[in-house]
């Protein structure tokens, strides 16, 4: 999105450009449920799940308009869980069927390549289909060719894990081993933090209409049954994780509970034909649900432009959250102003670049939105993420290198990586602002002629 925008832009192309895709991929994910929930149970059924994915702070804010991917990964799980519906609960000629098939494998695929879960969600899939009447279609070439396309189009995910030693799988995979008995606090952390991404008013009515309408063994067959299908083994699988001692993000259930709530929709608008007392409680939940959204997002706003103090940010606390959730503005001016960095990028491979190095990839991704292409940003620290398969790092050896970090971990990254180069010059810090304030002074130093660069923790290609 930044090279498309470039043109138009210039080298600092705005947040809100480089999020339109992610806005866009939401639009289309509540569109696609929307269709979904009322092709099975009405337009009101419809307008009520589109209502509490909109209400859902995790879905409008984080999915629908972070640079992250669980935008495109929600999108292409909703694409699939249409043309399923499509194909398990529709009567369709048997070549239009085929088409839903491959279209489905299609769809599956682009989940895999945005993230792990559409392998949850193929189970869950699986599952419901082998469980119920609908085993039939198994004995067709269709499914088992979208199977095939799903594992092509997903192919590039297990090629690079193959030659990077599985290190993706195996990263992901330690996150949710532990050894050390039960954390109850993490199981609770789990708990409470659905209920705050979801709303604990959609939480609660999602698993109650969920369960209320599995009740039935009939129901369990039906579009209810694969939507509990599709949902359930996300939410309980990483709900558990806690109990055998591993870390649990509360956002990892989030796909889940997209399935669920076109049971909530279908529950609330039923409710709302037989008893009017039921509907009025609904809309009172869905006003204080806007209520809150809508205080959430206004106290973003005045945070943003009207920003408080130093002191004032620091007695309420917010000094973390302010300083890993908005742009470092001012970084790139001050260091070109320096002669630190260059003013324009007029050259584009990687390695020709200046080189400045985070002690953490939370820092690597905040410079990097705030240098773009004027400089290679990397980790020289125990987690690197993706940033240590951006580029080969012995093209860097023998120059100098800027070093940039927050206040509270820069001298000790400083210790760690003293000894990769011939000495470290500090540099005065850099205020890095918001609304006219400043946030933190970003600590700046060089390190002069990079003699080796910092040993990777993951498997080497």
């Amino acid at each position: 999105m930044r090279e498309i925008a470039r043109p138009f832009f210039g080298q600092d192309v705005p947040v809100l450009v480089l999020r339109l895709p992610f806005v866009i991929a939401f639009t289309m994910t509540s569109v696609v449920m929307f269709s979904l929930t009322s092709r099975l149970w009405g337009p009101r059924a419809g307008l009520w799940m589109v209502l509490a994915l909109t209400l859902a702070p995790f879905f409008s804010v984080s999915a629908g308009s972070w640079v992250v991917p669980d935008g495109p990964l929600l999108l292409f799980l909703s694409l699939t869980a249409w043309l399923m519906e499509r194909i398990l609960f529709s009567r369709d000629a048997p070549e239009r069927e085929r088409c839903l098939w491959l279209a489905a494998g299609l769809t599956l695929g682009l989940a895999g390549l945005s993230k792990y879960h559409a392998a949850i969600f193929a189970m869950g899939a699986a599952l419901f289909i082998i469980g119920t009447p609908h085993r039939r279609h198994l004995t067709r070439p269709a499914p088992w060719l979208a199977v095939l396309i799903a594992g092509m189009v997903a192919s590039p995910v297990f090629i690079w894990n193959v030659q990077h030693d599985w290190v993706a799988f195996v990263f992901q995979s330690s996150r949710g081993v532990g050894s050390d008995g039960p954390d109850w606090s993490g199981f609770a952390r789990s708990v409470f933090g659905q209920a705050a991404y979801l709303g604990p008013w959609t939480l609660v009515g999602a698993l109650a209409a969920s369960s209320l309408v599995l009740r039935a063994s009939a129901i369990r067959c039906g579009p209810a049954g694969f939507l509990a299908a599709l949902g359930l083994p996300t939410i309980l699988l990483f709900t558990a994780v806690p109990l055998w001692g591993g870390d649990a993000l509360p956002h990892w259930q989030m796909p889940g509970w997209l399935f669920l709530l076109p049971i909530l929709g279908h529950s609330i608008a039923t409710l709302e034909a037989w008893r009017h007392s039921a509907a009025r409680a609904a809309r009172s939940f869905a006003f204080a649900a806007g209520a809150v959204l809508a205080v959430g997002i206004l106290a973003v706003l005045v945070i943003r432009y009207t920003p408080p103090s130093q002191a004032e940010t620091a007695r309420l606390g917010l000094n973390a959250f302010l300083e890993e959730s908005v742009t470092w503005r001012g970084l790139a001016d001050n260091l070109i102003e320096r002669g630190l960095l260059p003013s324009s990028t007029t050259v584009t491979t990687p390695p020709e670049r200046p080189l400045v190095v985070a002690f953490n990839w939370v820092d690597a991704s905040r410079l990097a939105e705030a240098l773009g292409a004027r400089a290679s940003v990397r980790v020289f620290g125990g987690d690197p993420r993706g940033f240590a398969f951006l580029a080969d790092h012995a093209a860097w050896t023998g120059r100098d290198v800027l070093i940039i970090g927050r206040p509270d971990v820069f001298d000790r990254g400083l210790r760690t990586v003293r000894p990769l180069f011939t000495r470290i010059d500090r540099q005065a810090p850099v205020a890095v602002e918001i609304g006219g304030e400043t946030l933190f002074d970003a600590q700046v130093a060089i390190g002069r002629n990079l003699i080796s660069f910092y040993p990777l923790p993951y498997p080497r290609r």
